[in-house]
């Protein structure tokens, strides 16, 4: 049963997508699907490529402090391939294709690592930094349940990178994965590890402020850009902070791995986070299917990107 569960647990995003389309008016959302201001919407679609390039220029900028130099080009094509990739394998694993890339162009696995594994890092760290303060001073029905955790959970990032330095914790590292690795794979795993260890002692604090800095920038147009989706589904009396806060709050809900793309999951936690804005609940359904729409796009340019330039 834990294993059917396991292998089948994204039916689960479907289920709950089956149980909120009949207990809402689909007449109405014929309407509100009607409604959809086209201009709003087109101008949502241009937005993406700003935040994809402003995304892959930050993976850029990671790998060179690496010495590890590809183009401007070449950086946003690989970049959106593991969009790509990682929009159909579960979790998203498949991002690490972008390592891949390194790999196959003579740098070891290790090494291809450090930039993909700090560039999610980062992702990770604004947005529990923002969400945090988010509701820390937007939201006052959330309590101490909630900011705690995320407390614990920033400082823990932090403390992490300071042991990523630390020659302690590497040896730890080092002697529990050696006993977790197969015997087969600990002498290619053990020259993965140094180089990893490696390339992370590379960064300084300007170069993880100034990662953290052009992170926070890309993100701030995709946020724009969810706003502006919000304008074309008629959804205008939100302000923009508080609706980029109630979408990362949304976004690590649907990182639970239960449905595909999202599907039940956000439109659940969108019901639950607009709702008190009196936001019709056929309307916010609306609104969650643009912003897969958007989704598809992106997974839609990093397919191109993928007949450009494969691994």
């Amino acid at each position: 049963m834990l294993n059917f569960l396991k292998k089948y647990s994204y039916l689960i995003g479907i289920f709950l997508f089956i149980i909120i389309l009949i207990k809402i008016d689909i007449q109405s959302i014929l309407i509100n699907i009607k409604n959809i201001k086209l201009s709003y919407l087109f101008f949502a679609f241009l937005l993406g490529f700003p935040i994809l390039i402003t995304k892959s220029y930050c993976w850029n900028y990671i790998k060179k402090k690496q010495n590890i130099h590809y183009s401007k080009k070449d950086s946003f094509l690989m970049y959106n391939v593991g969009l790509y990739i990682g929009s159909v394998t579960p979790g998203r694993v498949g991002e690490i294709s972008r390592a891949l890339y390194l790999k196959k162009d003579g740098h070891s696995f290790g090494k291809s690592m450090v930039s993909l594994t700090l560039d999610r890092i980062s992702d990770f760290a604004f947005l529990l930094i923002f969400l945090f303060f988010g509701l820390l001073f937007f939201f006052n029905f959330f309590n101490n349940q909630i900011l705690i955790p995320l407390a614990i959970t920033i400082s823990l990032i932090i403390l992490l990178f300071i042991f990523l330095k630390s020659n302690l914790i590497q040896l730890l590292l080092k002697k529990l994965f050696y006993i977790i690795i197969p015997a087969r794979y600990k002498k290619s795993w053990e020259v993965n590890f140094q180089d990893f260890i490696k390339d992370i002692k590379i960064y300084k604090f300007r170069d993880y402020l100034i990662v953290f800095l052009i992170t926070a920038f890309s993100w701030l147009f995709y946020y724009i850009q969810m706003y502006i989706v919000a304008q074309s589904a008629n959804i205008a009396d939100i302000p923009l902070l508080h609706l980029s806060i109630m979408l990362t709050a949304v976004g690590f809900i649907t990182l639970i791995p239960i449905s595909i793309s999202g599907i039940g999951t956000r439109d659940a936690a969108l019901i639950f986070f607009l709702t008190p804005f009196l936001v019709p609940k056929e309307q916010i359904i609306v609104f969650s299917s643009l912003i897969l729409l958007m989704y598809l796009f992106h997974t839609f340019i990093g397919f191109i990107c993928w007949l450009i330039k494969p691994i």
